[in-house]
């Protein structure tokens, strides 16, 4: 994972605090410099972590600064799943905490929203803006993004236990569906994941495990994307093991009803670690061209 550095001199770094629209109180970070508008809008950015992740953190920051400097509000926002508290979250609860953000926005001043998510983040994107189609979005970036973190990915997880992984994964979601049936949905269910050669085991409660994982969950961005109506960029890496290019067009082919689509593949990692001035690159740029999509 990318280290933190001291903010750079010619950066404003600045917390911030904003209203989910269920009331819930949450923070994060406002980044900024002394340029003010881009190419005359006042233009926001939405930054969206990834799983169990924070505001600053996973590669957020570098991609920030950049985009400040070119007059671009960025706002990193910390949700109701950040670091630990994903744990017990509800995946289908997100998107109260992304509408509190956009709203703490447009009453900034911002003439121009942009959601930006990566890895989990970029499923919550989908899902905010499928979801809401919210007038106030002008444009949607998913970075490395999956297809579908719901069944796909965890039945792959099962894979590093068991030798028919499909049979483990339907296994685990009738335990944990047992659990929530019994009243007892707030035990802790441990969710296996092969890390680089060993298995790292994600703590859950059941029912947090059934919100972003289960057949039923509403956590695949390719159920959400076939109704998002505004300009969509993908930025999938190319030189790690998850999310490949070929996933990223997987999810462009269902974003039928947006205006504009592109898909940008980096060769980095799932962090995009030194990469990262490109990525702000491809997101300058695409947002200058989504404006006459809009």
């Amino acid at each position: 994972m990318p280290v933190m550095e001291p903010t750079p001199s010619d950066i404003d770094l600045r917390t911030i605090n904003y209203e989910a629209d269920d009331g819930r109180q949450l923070d994060g970070f406002e980044i900024t410099s002394d340029a003010e508008t881009f190419e005359g809008e006042h233009t926001c950015v939405i930054f969206l972590h990834g799983l169990r992740g924070f505001a600053l953190g996973a590669g957020i920051s570098p991609i920030a600064y950049p985009l400040a400097r070119e007059g671009i509000q960025c706002v990193s926002i910390n949700k109701r799943n950040s670091g630990k508290e994903y744990e017990r979250s509800d995946f289908a609860e997100i998107d109260r905490d992304i509408a509190g953000a956009v709203e703490w926005a447009t009453a900034q001043g911002a003439t121009e929203v942009v959601v930006w998510g990566r890895s989990l983040g970029a499923t919550e994107a989908a899902y905010y803006q499928g979801k809401r189609n919210d007038p106030d979005v002008d444009a949607v970036v998913l970075a490395a993004p999956f297809a579908d973190i719901r069944e796909r990915s965890t039945r792959g997880y099962f894979e590093a236990v068991s030798d028919d992984p499909d049979e483990a994964y339907e296994n685990f979601v009738d335990e944990a569906r047992d659990l929530v049936d019994a009243g007892r949905g707030n035990e802790i269910v441990a969710l296996p994941r092969p890390v680089d050669g060993d298995i790292e085991y994600i703590p859950m409660t059941a029912e947090s495990f059934l919100s972003y994982r289960s057949p039923e969950s509403k956590c695949a961005t390719i159920d959400w994307t076939p109704d998002i109506e505004v300009p969509l960029l993908l930025i999938p890496h190319s030189s790690d093991r998850n999310v490949t290019p070929a996933e990223a067009e997987e999810i462009a082919e269902t974003a039928t009803a947006s205006s504009l689509v592109e898909v940008e593949p980096i060769a980095a990692d799932h962090f995009f670690t030194g990469s990262e001035g490109r990525v702000a690159e491809l997101t300058a740029s695409f947002v200058k061209r989504a404006r006459d999509h809009q």
